[in-house]
């Protein structure tokens, strides 16, 4: 009881010196000027038909998937510095233990990509403020661009940078997509941040950032030249490239990873690289 009391104490500890990164705010002017130039030209679009836009347009925000890379830069900007020993470490070293500290490192990077998606949920929904209108299903304007995004843009002549697919309209419900999508870009955000603090538990600080960089550069690969040259087997290896729940396989062909499999390989990921985190910084030499 007293190792989770310490946990959450160093977990405490490290997300208020997250706060003091001016990295953390440079991520976070990131997600707004890329929020807005995703979300924003909506508000004109409501405005042409004279229609309000329901809050339901994150789960669109990677449809496009250079958008993987964006959100791959953000996770390597947020978390480069992860598992990072300092003077101040060696303070929560001896006020926690180092299991404890560990632990609430592991943690403070849980939720630190909580609050990264929940923040780019909100700005989902404040950047079409002008037109936000309340409607427990899809709505008439989100409906039609599935269907008919092509004749719209030709009308207003406002082009959109995120795609409503129609196979998500007909498959869920708002509420399913958005808790689903949350879902992914949580995870996935995790296990990048994750993966460089057990990296930097058993080597060079700059091992972390090379592997994480390997999974974000491979995240666009597998879904369009891997296909051709690899094939369709580089996506089961390549996580980023299930933040867009829609790569998932949700009609089970086989031809992709079916959502047990994504959220499977996260959560045993995440997990053994934490277990095997702290394990190895309990025995190691702090130096």
């Amino acid at each position: 009881m007293r190792s989770l009391q310490m946990a959450v104490t160093s977990a405490g500890i490290c997300f208020r010196r997250r706060l003091n990164n001016p990295k953390t705010y440079l991520a976070l002017a990131v997600m707004a000027i890329f929020s807005f130039y995703i979300f924003s030209p909506v508000c004109e679009l409501a405005s042409y038909y004279q229609m309000s836009c329901p809050p339901w347009l994150f789960p669109f925000f990677i449809s496009f998937p250079i958008m993987l890379m964006v959100h791959g830069g953000l996770c390597l900007l947020l978390f480069s510095d992860g598992g990072e020993n300092d003077g101040y470490s060696y303070l929560m070293l001896a006020r926690c233990g180092r299991k404890a500290t560990m632990m609430g490192r592991l943690l403070e990077v849980l939720l630190t990509s909580f609050l990264y998606a929940l923040i780019l949920l909100v700005f989902s929904v404040v950047f079409i403020l002008p037109v936000l209108g309340w409607d427990s299903d899809w709505g008439t304007l989100l409906r039609t661009l599935a269907e008919s995004s092509g004749i719209m843009a030709e009308q207003t002549g406002v082009s959109l940078s995120f795609v409503v697919s129609p196979e998500c309209i007909a498959l869920f419900t708002p509420f399913q997509a958005v808790g689903i999508s949350f879902l992914c870009l949580w995870l996935s955000t995790a296990f990048i941040g994750v993966l460089i603090t057990f990296c930097r538990v058993y080597w060079e600080k700059s091992v972390g950032i090379i592997a994480a960089g390997f999974f974000v550069g491979i995240a666009l690969f597998a879904l369009y030249l891997g296909l051709i040259t690899i094939g369709y087997w580089l996506q089961f290896v390549s996580p980023l490239s299930w933040s867009n729940f829609m790569n998932l396989d949700w009609y089970h062909s086989g031809a992709t990873p079916s959502p047990v499999y994504a959220f499977s390989a996260w959560g045993i990921s995440i997990l053994g690289m934490s277990v095997a985190a702290v394990v190895g910084f309990d025995k190691r030499d702090i130096q």
